[in-house]
């Protein structure tokens, strides 16, 4: 089965709990969803980004039903600890 990719910056050592893409990174982690990450750029330098979610801003979640998954970062995050990404 496909994993959740995590489309985030590419500054993976930052562990802020005020950094958008780590406060979704550590919901997958604190939910044991199995997920690939995906690293991209900064500024308006995601074409891959506006290619899949319409925009530029990450993070973006890729899901397993083919949902592409964008949203405020504390809202993500609600998401993924309430159980909202579907099946595993």
């Amino acid at each position: 089965m496909a994993k959740v990719k995590l489309h985030r910056c590419s500054w993976t050592f930052v562990k802020l709990d005020g950094h958008p893409c780590h406060k979704v990174q550590k919901a997958l982690d604190e939910q044991g969803v199995d997920y690939e990450v995906v690293k991209h750029g900064f500024g308006h330098k995601r074409p891959r980004v506006r290619d899949l979610s319409g925009q530029e801003k990450l993070p973006v979640l890729e899901l397993q039903n083919g949902e592409v998954y964008r949203e405020e970062s504390a809202q993500m995050a609600a998401r993924v600890r309430a159980g909202g990404l579907g099946s595993p």
